[in-house]
């Protein structure tokens, strides 16, 4: 739905004739432009203070400004999905990384979820913390053989699919967590049906402070390739299940190509970013983030990352991204030979 609101220099003609309108999501932004109308996007209905308007244009519900819209909300279903591997450390607000991931879900005021739990061969407490918990929306899978952060997540998609009704999928780092127990209610009532929706965050860090990480994007360049204003990890999304894609294995970059084939198998128009703080990122775990950690494996990630990218240059379906895609390859290549290259 949309709101289309009237240009102030009509506020006088019509106060006698407070109207809303609604429209579907089908009608399209040029026809809303040629009503001459200013419109608001769905996902600012609730910073709407007045709405006039005099134009006899179809649309859903006509009504006064001091009626209730009565616009119906869905229900949506969640699988969130968690990869971990030995994250049951640390201490913030009296609690482990690990034990401040799983009570930001399960305190969550909206209740339509699954928690799935990919234990990645963990050997300390993680699979004892999360078994602790009594709640049967928690679903434990742990791993036979290593399969990384982009592997878990596979799997936990894969499990989704197979066993649970779902509509999105919303993923978590084990070391990280929800900002407040609203985040998955506010999410719920903006997303609409869309593609794909984007999450603010903010990083802490050791000594305290906080940076905040707004998502904006003003291409579909900026959506696929991530580079500026848009981060590429799963955590920042949410993604409808029939959108979704599988990540890379055995490599500990999994989350950029990933961002890569989403973005490539989305409609650019129905995606949506939520402006507000809703996932923390920890940077105060410093012995296991692979972020923060580097060795051997992350080297051998990376030639692997490029890899992964001459894959999908092969099967591209947005043409006109195929040649920036092969920019974007020249460069890791430069990086890598250099010894400079990082994921973000």
């Amino acid at each position: 739905m949309r709101v289309a609101i009237d240009n102030l220099e009509y506020l006088n003609k019509i106060k006698d004739k407070e109207v809303i309108y609604v429209f579907d999501d089908n009608t399209t932004l040029q026809e809303l432009v040629d009503t001459g109308l200013h419109c608001i996007h769905k996902d600012y209905i609730e910073d709407v203070d007045i709405n006039l308007t005099d134009y006899a244009i179809p649309c859903i519900k006509k009504c006064s400004i001091d009626d209730d819209l009565n616009i119906e909300e869905k229900e949506y279903r969640f699988a969130i999905i968690v990869p971990n591997c030995n994250n049951d450390h640390g201490e913030y607000n009296g609690k482990t990384f690990l034990g401040n991931c799983i009570e930001s879900i399960l305190n969550q005021t909206y209740k339509n979820f699954y928690l799935i739990f990919v234990d990645d061969m963990s050997t300390d407490s993680s699979i004892k913390t999360v078994k602790s918990y009594k709640d049967d929306r928690i679903h434990i899978i742990q791993n036979r053989r290593k399969r990384y952060n982009g592997g878990s997540r596979n799997v936990g998609i894969e499990y989704a699919l197979d066993n649970l009704k779902i509509d999105y999928f919303c993923f978590i780092d084990s070391d990280d967590w929800w900002k407040d127990n609203t985040v998955l209610d506010t999410i719920n009532r903006k997303l609409h049906n869309h593609d794909m929706m984007i999450l603010g965050s903010e990083m802490i860090f050791e000594d305290g402070t906080t940076v905040p990480q707004y998502n904006k994007y003003s291409s579909y360049e900026d959506v696929f390739f991530c580079l500026n204003n848009v981060w590429c990890t799963a955590w920042s999304r949410v993604v409808r299940k029939d959108k979704i894609v599988y990540f890379e294995e055995s490599t500990l970059m999994e989350d950029r190509v990933w961002s890569y084939k989403l973005a490539d198998n989305i409609d650019y128009n129905n995606i949506t970013h939520l402006n507000k703080i809703c996932y923390v990122w920890n940077r105060l775990n410093t012995t296991n983030s692979v972020s923060v950690v580097r060795g051997g494996i992350w080297d051998a990630s990376a030639y692997c990352h490029i890899g992964h990218q001459l894959m999908l240059l092969d099967n591209l379906k947005h043409e006109e991204m195929r040649n920036k895609l092969q920019r974007r390859i020249n460069e890791c290549k430069n990086k890598v030979n250099m010894g400079e290259y990082q994921q973000y």
